[in-house]
């Protein structure tokens, strides 16, 4: 029996940040090119390559952060 992971309500990006779609499809070895610090991704299955292979669509979304240099007005 399979369980759905507890966080599988945020499985999809929401509207409101900003994934991008990378080109291609990608096997599950050749994630890790793609794949650097500093960004959020998502991945989704995409289907079977022609031996089989399963394939996977990568979305990524770089973080931003706040503005340390800000300060506050009284």
């Amino acid at each position: 029996m399979q369980t759905e992971h507890p966080d599988a309500a945020r499985a999809r990006p929401s509207e409101d940040e900003d994934f991008v779609r990378l080109p291609g499809l990608f096997r599950r070895w050749e994630i890790e090119q793609v794949v650097d610090p500093g960004a959020d991704f998502h991945l989704e299955e995409a289907g079977d390559a022609s031996d089989g292979t399963p394939l996977f669509a990568v979305c990524r979304c770089e973080r931003t952060t706040p503005n340390r240099n800000t300060t506050k007005e009284s």
